[in-house]
């Protein structure tokens, strides 16, 4: 890379930081200026100090959680008291407390109880500025960085998140079968993302079909592990809490339906990669035997599954770290370890992915020799 050009790359990111900055401040102007919330305030924390804990009020170890109070002079920048400095006492649990820094924007909040007694609480940095930062200048990189292939991304993974969140979503929750749901879900996306992503209008039938064929091998080992293990959904992170407090809801339809819908995006990627090295090769050579464009298609698939696999494992690990070392801490038995119903429900998400993922590059080979093949035919 010629220094001209790495002083441009350089100039366009420190430009796309700046204009990320300033989109989070008006966001967060517009946040503030609309704030109506009661008991609940946004404040610019100005200055704070532990309140020295009163020797007649300390907690035995047994108590459990000890309360540390702090007083703090805080800007109000929403609310009655908008503009105006005050002094407010919180109480925050020692341990899991929000670290407070002044000339930052937090969150407070007040709880009040049947005596009258008003107990304050800083719940939470006030960090959407930020957010919509981040976000600003991550879409921006992918755009200028990546051309026109970034946007036609950025596009699918907005469509794809549509699809998912008016759509799969909001049919679950009105009683459709979960499983179904999710097919329909899963063959939306892929058609969004195939359509953006494969150049070449000819192929697109080839991509799809193989990650519809790599969904669906995900979905039979799932089923199949599902009903030999007798796994009842309530197992992962939430599932017990959603079916306490939504009666009614298939719970290991909806475990199986997160099984097709986690596979997806790893089985997109392998089927669009050996679709798109098969096209090259038969435009590089359109009389190419279809046997050896079938162990072509297949030996590039290979190559791409030594590291979309690890990918996908370590995407479920990194997903349920916090669990796996609260096991690890525990002590728990190996013998017990596999039988857990979380981890089972792990494993039965990683191991379909893997097997959805394995299955994509023959079904996507197998679907690329039959598709060349008729075009050829009907030329």
């Amino acid at each position: 890379m010629s220094r001209k050009k790495a002083f441009r790359m350089t100039f366009v990111t420190f430009c796309i930081a700046i204009v990320s900055w300033f989109f989070g401040l008006a966001a967060g102007k517009v946040v503030v200026d609309s704030w109506d919330l009661e008991d609940c305030w946004i404040v610019e924390i100005e200055t704070f100090r532990q309140v020295q804990e009163d020797p007649s009020e300390k907690m035995s170890e047994d108590d459990g959680w000890k309360s540390l109070r702090f007083d703090v002079l805080a800007t109000f920048l929403t609310g009655d008291m908008e503009g105006r400095s005050g002094k407010v006492t919180v109480e925050q649990l020692e341990g899991s407390y929000l670290k407070m820094v002044p000339g930052r924007k937090y969150i407070l909040m007040a709880d009040r109880f049947p005596d009258g007694v008003v107990q304050y609480s800083v719940s939470d940095r006030f960090r959407l500025p930020w957010v919509v930062s981040f976000i600003v200048f991550s879409v921006s990189s992918v755009c200028f960085f990546a051309g026109w292939a970034g946007v036609r991304a950025l596009i699918g993974l907005g469509l794809s998140l549509v699809v998912l969140l008016k759509g799969f979503v909001p049919a679950i929750l009105s009683g459709f079968d979960p499983v179904f749901s999710a097919i329909v879900a899963v063959a939306s996306v892929s058609v969004v993302t195939v359509f953006l992503v494969v150049r070449r209008p000819a192929y697109r039938p080839i991509a799809f079909l193989g990650a519809i064929g790599g969904a669906c091998a995900a979905w039979a080992l799932g089923a199949s592990a599902n009903w030999l293990w007798q796994i009842t959904g309530l197992g992962g992170e939430g599932a017990a809490l959603f079916a306490s407090s939504f009666p009614g809801y298939d719970m290991r339809g909806i475990f199986l339906a997160s099984v097709i819908i986690g596979a997806i995006g790893a089985v997109l990627d392998v089927a669009i990669s050996v679709t798109s090295s098969m096209a090259e090769l038969v435009d590089y050579d359109p009389a190419i035997p279809m046997p050896r464009l079938w162990l072509s298609g297949i030996s590039v698939g290979r190559e791409i599954l030594g590291s979309m696999i690890n990918t996908l494992i370590l995407a479920y690990f990194g997903s349920s770290l916090i669990m796996t070392l609260l096991m690890v801490t525990s002590g728990i038995d190996l013998n017990f370890l596999f039988n857990d119903p979380m981890v089972a429900q792990e494993l039965i998400q990683s191991l379909a992915g893997t097997m959805g993922l394995l299955l994509t590059v023959p079904l996507t080979a197998t679907v690329a020799v039959w598709w060349i093949s008729l075009r050829r035919k009907t030329r």
